[in-house]
This record gives structure tokens, C-alpha cells and sequence, in this order.
């Protein structure tokens, strides 16, 4: 093996340990801010057994929204989901089972957001 192929492989990982090091640029910062975005959560209280909760968490999409699920109740649980857009409101019910959790999705409009979820629809 000569010298001078060592030389070259720690120039190029020099080079690269530049490139890893380097700022973000303003447009890769907006970038992963957006794709970042914090999923919001609500929940409602159980009727049975008493001090537990449904809980809910949704991140508001472009066409559809996806609302998981966690039912400590030990009955089933209907939800009231508001979506709120420039053409007004509209609600959509959520039915779960007693001790389950799982996911539900909803189609919506571009400028559409779930705001926020309450007991019975």
C-alpha cells in the first residue's frame, strides 16, 4: 500500500466532517419546524370507573387527520370532534370500545383543522 492512499481518506473525511458540520441554511430550519409539528391532545372523563379518562391526540394533515385513541374507561365512549375552516364548522363522532386504543382517520378539507374533541355526539 502506498502513502498516498491513507492521505486521501482522511482528506475526504475531513471534507465530510465539514459538510456535517456546517449551519442550516433558513430554508432547512422552516423545513424541519414544519415537519415537526407538536401533535395536540385533548381527553374526556369516564363515567366508570371514576378519576379515568379518554385520551385523544391528533396532528392536523393536509387532507385527512388521524385521531389516536386510548379508552380507560370500561364503557364504550362517543367523542365529539370539532373541525373548524373558512366555510365554518362541522363535528364528526368518534365511537370507542371500553379498554381499547387504536387510531381513526378523517378526511377533511386543505384549510380544515380539528380544534378540539368533547364527550357525546
Amino acid at each position: 500500500m502506498s502513502g498516498k492512499k491513507p492521505a486521501l481518506a482522511l482528506a475526504g473525511c475531513g471534507a465530510a466532517l465539514a459538510l456535517l458540520s456546517a449551519p442550516a441554511t433558513a430554508g432547512t430550519v422552516t423545513t424541519m419546524t414544519a415537519a415537526a409539528q407538536a401533535a395536540e391532545r385533548d381527553s374526556t372523563a369516564c363515567i366508570k370507573p371514576s378519576g379515568k379518562k379518554t385520551n385523544y391526540s391528533w396532528t392536523n394533515g393536509n387532507s385527512s387527520t388521524t385521531v389516536y385513541f386510548n379508552n380507560h374507561c370500561s364503557h364504550r365512549v362517543y367523542a365529539k370532534l370539532h373541525f373548524k375552516g373558512p366555510a365554518g364548522t362541522r363535528t364528526e363522532c368518534l365511537a370507542t370500545n371500553g379498554g381499547t386504543k387504536g387510531k381513526k382517520k378523517f378526511g377533511k378539507g386543505l384549510a380544515e383543522d380539528l380544534t378540539n374533541i368533547s364527550r357525546d355526539c
